[in-house]
Formats: C-alpha cells, structure tokens, sequence
C-alpha cells in the first residue's frame, strides 16, 4: 500500500521510484534465484518429515489459497507466495486480495465464523488485538494447532493458545520530514513533539495511544491529559507517507512502524523515523488459521512456510521488518541498537492484548479518538 501511494508523491520522480521499487522489492531480477534457493531449503526440510511431505499433498489436493491481506512493500506478498509455491512444488491457485485494516478483517472473519461460512481467507494476519479479539476469548474463531508437530523451526513462536505464530515485529514512532526538521529539531520525547511549530499529522483513529495508556508508558490519564495538549494539522493512513515527503506535512505522530519509512526512504523520499524514549512500543503481527478456513493445509503450510529464513529474508528484503525471536534477525539488532540507547520498549503482544483488556475496549479508543481529532 505505502509504495502505491509514493508514486503520487512527485510525478517527476515517479518514473525513477517505480524502477527502483522493483530493486528494493523483490523484483523479477532476483525472485527466480530466491524461490529457487527456497526450493532447494525445503527439500531439506521435507526429508524425514512425514508429516510436512503428507500436508503438502494435501495443500495440492486443495488446490488454492485465499489471502486478504496488505503489505507495505509494492512487491512483497507476490514475491512470498511465488517463494512459497515453488519452494514446496505446489500446483495451487493463490489469490492476493490487498487489506491492510486488520480489524476490518477480523470483524468480516467473526461474522463468517458465526455465520457458518467458509472464511474469505484462508489464513489471518493480525495485529495483538484483532488476533485476540477472534481468538479463544473472544469470537473463537481460530484453530488451535500443534505448529511444530510438521513445522519444528516454528518451535516457541506461536502464542499462549497456541492459534496464532508470531511473523514480524514493527517498531512505531515519529516519522519526519528530513528537509523540514532538521537533526537538531528532532523530538526526542513524545513532550518535545508538542513543541513542535511546523505541522505534525496524525491518524484519525488514534493508532497506538491506547497502547501508550499501559502502565509502563504514560498511563492511562497520562495519555488522556496528553492528547488534550496535541494538536495534529491533520490525519492520514500510515501509508500515506507521500503526504509527509511532499511536504504537506512535517511529520507523522504515532506512525505504524519504522520499516514503513524506511521503504520511502529507500525510493528516494526525504523521509526518517526516530522513537522517542518515553513513548516507544513494539507490536507484533501474527498469522493464525481460521476454523473455518476452506484451503486449511496449504493455510497452514503457507503460516509455518513465512517462519523460515528463506522467507524471513524476502519479507527484510521487500518490508524491511522481520521476527527478532529468529537466528539473524535484522530487526532484532535494531530494537538492541534502541536499547542501547536507553529507550525502554511497551511490547504489545497477544499476552499484552490479554492482560490489559482496558486499553482496547470501544470506549477508551474512542475517548482518545475524540481528544486527537474533536469529533
């Protein structure tokens, strides 16, 4: 979604970003040497593996799978699921329907589930909350699995119920215009953004500052008696960062990941992202498998695929975010290099979303809504 919206950015250099998006992407030049070296991988896997080799028969005999989902790279999802089906030698028909509203999702999957229809995809990606909210206690509408029992390399990394596999980590903050606020002029809290003259934008649905209510971050009157004091120019989506590099607006306050920034970045866009000390949170995507999945092998095959290096490197390479809990993790390096710096991080998990049900129900989301945007 982010790069679609770059090439409205400045028409003069749209050419150059659509030929570079390809480079940063994943695009046709190295895909091939990619799905082969999956290929070859998975081979390795599938060796002794009873278990994997039967569910990608099974995968095949399904013959599809449906994915509503969005990323942020132009090229990433193409890129994986091309990865995935050569990889496992799959004679499938995959169909990409981008979504990057992930309670929108999650609300669509509930009422399937209740209604006792076939779910609209196969696998879910979900933020915390979403995932949560159609998990065990909530809709229940995901399956419970034994992930290691095909996939071993998938060991510790599904959630406490066992529905759902942690894939990535993206790291919120401020995102900035590099020619509007100088080095300098950085915040470097969430109190120096409020000092702040050229116009700062944020989300019209408050994105993370319920999250910023936890104890450990402002708490929740803390976040109350801030928004009362913030006073955005305007809103947008996280990925309309072509607003933030044309200039319309200096920055971004809360903006949904790093790695965002860093894909307009990587084009050319005069774009960078700080996260501020007091104000810092990690939030973590999962995959999970709803019950009433209509494609649930090669659903399955395709969440526990995206844990492999193979796939973790295309993801880096495409949305420049991947899983810290991995061996080789790049943005497990980064969260450290924060830390090192002092910043003390919020995670927001699924055991987060559990143990603090206060900051995600209707009522407080929109009370803040309504201090950030006075409607």
């Amino acid at each position: 979604m982010g790069l679609r919206l770059l090439q409205q950015w400045k028409p003069a250099l749209a050419v150059a970003l659509v030929a570079g998006v390809a480079a940063a992407c994943g695009g046709s030049g190295g895909t091939d040497e990619t799905a082969t070296k999956a290929a070859e991988a998975a081979k390795t896997r599938l060796a002794n593996n009873p278990a994997l080799s039967a569910m990608v028969a099974a995968a095949n005999k399904e013959g599809a799978l449906n994915l509503n989902w969005g990323l942020d790279g132009r090229s990433t999802l193409k890129n994986l699921t091309d990865a995935f089906k050569t990889a496992y030698g799959l004679n499938i028909k995959v169909t990409l329907t981008p979504q990057q509203n992930m309670p929108t999702n999650a609300g669509k999957l509930a009422q399937e589930y209740k209604a006792g229809k076939p779910s609209s995809t196969d696998a879910f990606l979900g933020n915390p909350e979403s995932t949560f909210g159609v998990g065990p206690k909530g809709q229940d509408a995901l399956k419970k699995i034994d992930w290691a029992k095909t996939a071993p390399w998938t060991k510790g990394l599904a959630n406490s119920d066992d529905t759902a596999l942690t894939w990535v980590d993206q790291i919120p903050g401020f995102t900035y215009n590099t020619t509007l606020i100088p080095k300098n002029e950085v915040p470097k809290s969430a109190q120096d953004i409020l000092k702040l003259t050229k116009p700062i934008a944020s989300t019209p649905y408050a994105a993370q500052f319920n999250a910023l209510g936890a104890k450990q971050a402002m708490g929740a009157d803390g976040v109350r008696a801030y928004l009362r004091s913030f006073k955005p120019k305007g809103y947008l989506g996280c990925g309309e960062l072509n607003r933030i590099a044309s200039g319309e607006f200096a920055g971004l306050w809360v903006s949904c990941g790093v790695n965002i920034g860093d894909i307009f970045a990587a084009q050319g866009a005069p774009i960078a992202t700080t996260v501020l000390k007091d104000a810092a949170i990690i939030s973590t995507r999962y995959v999970a498998i709803p019950k009433n999945s209509a494609h649930p092998n090669a659903a399955e095959l395709w969440a526990t695929w995206l844990l492999t290096p193979e796939a973790q490197q295309i993801m880096y390479k495409g949305d420049f975010n991947d899983n810290p809990r991995l061996p080789g993790s790049k943005t497990a390096k980064q969260i450290a290099g924060y830390e090192a710096q002092g910043v003390k991080f919020t995670k927001l998990d699924y055991e987060f979303a559990a143990a603090n049900p206060d900051l995600y129900n209707a009522r407080f989301k929109g009370e803040l809504i309504k201090l950030l945007t006075g409607k």
